[in-house]
């Protein structure tokens, strides 16, 4: 790089938010010139500047170097930086340099004055060891307890005004130079988002500073150079639990472990897997579990399970786990779901019969991933576990390099597919995983709707259903009663006219479907239309009706599903609780990605603390809120597979708050003409015929159903309207 020297002369930069006002939220290195384009400047404007990170080379300081002189020129404050404790051989000598004493210094050969840019971008190595002698630059150590320290975090001050860039690069000369790599600049001027990520990321900073906590040991580094804490960093190979382990144990001043220890320290506690003792699942409420287990033992541990939400699918899939482990020995567990929520609720599960289970989507990309997989492998071949559990998303088990990773065990390996119906598209089955020697596929609807090939498909892989438990098996034994009342609301005038636009589009591109020609634009049309009915606007003003019937103070475990084909739904939906004061919070995608917020969310409204949860689809599939006792459905598609699912969500028994039955308010849109006692037309009667078998499939199981003026009534007032 090409780099202008600091003269003393140079004048001071402008402020922190000046220098980063042009910058942008994301950054992807090597296209993004992030050292130049962000750090520079911000080193140039600051007054303080700290850096965790996970790799630190001396090669960085070139990178910086105009920013990093400036810097140095301008503040007395130190550049902290915490970092691991691998690092290059000749970086450690040059920092073993700076550290010498005093009386050392003079023959040491290090430069003698404040470094301009131009020397630390030749001679980094020199100016390391000087910025660390005159205490420029001061770094300390981290050690995780079995794991890696893996940060990459900036942080600028001016004042008040913080900035923060995070994301994938290490502090080395490929990270910021050469690497496909992302950083995201946060900014505590710009947005309350902005601010409470670099509040976090301080907070952090200053707690391993000062410290560290339990799992995360801060060493100086006078003193990890003493006591020879520091390794040396090969890229070709990443340091592993062993090695990490290994060094926090030495920096506690504990000997090395034997073969024999490891067995308790690699989980901190021996494993034992085994089947609860409060598990109750050979008898009473619950026995259709045993017999599931049963079924797939008889079916060569192949096969998929047909069971309704809310019977207990996870569970019986890890009493079956436990059963082919008494008979194979020491088995791997691989775990895929489709959603996030659903992976970190598994581990959760898989914890009750005293595995460790790990989730993969918390590790950092497919390097992490191969680590952690290795470490299981390793613990299996050595006895060290009885078992290993991996859980990991859809799309993680799609990919070559987890299924090279996979594949390498020897032992025997056991596929869990949670919501197995997912895995007939196209993507998993043109390469499955078929190493698995053991494979169990979990459903409520395992038939693929509309998709013939794909369910012949994920049937070949898994085996066919060897065990089913419906809902009308399951309501009155381990599933809640219900009430269904249905709720008719007339669409505009102006969305019936969309209705039939869309709907003549749609005919004269019908014949692809006849041809089996896939048309994206076709695709597009009939989500265009079925959105029409599920963003009715006369349903928000049903809801409200409907809301103000209810004790707004009394309201509690209440759901309200809106549509996913336009978020403005969900947001009227907020504002309607808003203004009757009742107090809610919203769970999508959005929250559920994060694991933390997602849990202080449904911790709340367990609670009671939260009278109303609303969402989109990511409570359709395996989510266990076992309070919830009532439901509004401002939208449903024509799946077969999202009613199965909803209904079971609000069936789930719940002794805690006495839960003795469920309510669902099913809010259907129907055609104008529908009100006005007029003829309906061929279009109007399809919407008709839509929403009929929905709400007949609700009605049916319902304990409301031939009530006067109950579900069954008005599914005969739909038939009447299709005869008319």
């Amino acid at each position: 790089m090409s780099v202008l020297p600091l003269t003393d002369e140079t004048p001071a930069s402008r402020g922190l938010s000046d220098a980063l006002r042009a910058g942008e939220p994301i950054y992807l290195l090597p296209k993004d010139d992030v050292a130049n384009g962000v750090i520079s400047p911000a080193l140039s404007s600051c007054n303080s500047a700290d850096v965790m990170i996970g790799f630190f080379a001396s090669q960085s300081l070139a990178e910086i170097a105009p920013g990093l002189a400036t810097y140095l020129r301008s503040t007395q404050a130190p550049l902290r930086l915490i970092v691991s404790p691998y690092l290059t051989a000749a970086d450690q000598l040059a920092l073993a340099a700076g550290t010498m004493p005093s009386e050392s210094l003079a023959s040491a050969k290090i430069i003698d004055s404040l470094p301009d840019a131009d020397a630390l971008s030749r001679h980094t190595l020199s100016c390391l060891a000087w910025l660390v002698a005159q205490g420029r630059l001061q770094m300390q150590i981290a050690l995780m307890r079995d794991a890696l320290f893996h940060p990459k975090v900036w942080l600028f001050r001016d004042g008040d005004d913080v900035a923060a860039l995070h994301g994938s690069a290490n502090m080395t000369g490929a990270g910021l130079g050469k690497n496909r790599e992302q950083l995201s600049l946060s900014r505590s001027w710009m947005s309350d988002d902005g601010a409470r990520t670099c509040a976090r990321l301080s907070e952090e900073f200053e707690m391993l500073w000062r410290g560290g906590d339990n799992d995360c040991v801060i060493v100086d580094l006078p003193k990890a150079l003493e006591e020879q804490l520091l390794r040396d960093y090969k890229s070709e190979r990443l340091p592993d639990e062993d090695d990490c382990r290994r060094l926090w144990r030495k920096a506690h001043g504990l000997p090395e472990e034997s073969v024999a220890e490891l067995a308790a320290s690699d989980s901190r506690e021996p494993l034992r897997f085994a089947i609860p003792e409060w598990l109750e699942y050979r008898v009473g409420e619950y026995a259709h579990q045993g017999e599931a287990v049963d079924a797939w033992r008889a079916t060569g541990w192949r096969g998929v399970l047909e069971m309704c939400t809310g019977s207990g699918k996870t569970l019986t899939a890890m009493i079956g786990a436990h059963q082919l482990h008494a008979e194979v020995g020491p088995l791997l567990i691989v775990v895929a779901a489709p959603y996030k929520v659903l992976v970190q609720q598994w581990c959760g599960e898989i914890g009750l019969f005293g595995l460790k289970a790990v989730d993969l989507t918390a590790e950092a990309g497919a390097k992490g991933r191969e680590r952690v997989i290795a470490n299981a492998r390793r613990r299996l071949r050595l006895g060290l576990s009885p078992s290993e559990a991996l859980v990991v998303s859809n799309d993680t088990l799609c990919t070559h390099e987890f299924a090279a990773q996979i594949a390498k065990h020897d032992g025997p390996k056991l596929l869990i597919a949670d919501e197995c119906h997912n895995l007939g598209a196209a993507g998993f089955m043109a390469n499955p995983p078929t190493f698995f020697d053991y494979r169990l596929g979990l459903s409520a609807t395992p038939v693929r709707q509309y998709d013939d090939v794909g369910t012949a498909a994920l049937f070949d892989f898994f085996g066919d259903p060897c065990f089913s438990f419906l809902l009308e098996q399951a309501i009155g034994r381990c599933l809640t009663p219900y009430d269904y009342h249905v709720h008719f609301v007339p669409l505009s005038a102006d969305e019936m006219a969309d209705w039939r636009d869309l709907s003549e589009q749609i005919a004269k591109l019908a014949w692809k479907i006849q041809a089996g020609i896939k048309d994206d634009r076709l695709n597009n049309l009939f989500l265009k239309r079925r959105r029409v009915l599920e963003t009715a606007r006369s349903k928000l003003d049903k809801l409200g009706e409907l809301l103000d019937e209810e004790n707004a103070r009394a309201l509690r475990y209440t759901l309200i599903y809106a549509t996913d084909k336009d978020p403005a739904q969900l947001d009227q939906v907020n504002a309607a609780l808003n203004e009757r004061r009742i107090l809610f919070h919203q769970l999508t995608a959005e929250e559920s990605g994060d694991k933390v917020r997602t849990q202080r969310i449904l911790s709340r409204f367990q609670s009671g603390d939260l009278q109303v949860l609303t969402a989109k689809r990511v409570l359709d599939e395996g989510v266990n809120v076992p309070q919830i006792e009532r439901a509004f459905i401002l939208a449903s598609t024509t799946v077969r597979r999202q009613w199965v699912q909803r209904r079971g969500r609000l069936l789930r028994t719940c002794k805690a708050i006495g839960k003795t039955h469920a309510v669902i308010h099913d809010l259907v849109a129907l055609p104008p003409e529908a009100y006005e006692g007029g003829t309906l037309d061929s279009e109007a009667k399809k919407i008709v015929n839509s929403e009929l078998d929905r709400a007949w499939e609700f009605a049916r199981l319902s304990r409301n159903g031939a009530a006067t003026g109950g579900p069954f009534a008005k599914v005969e007032e739909l038939r009447a309207l299709l005869k008319g």
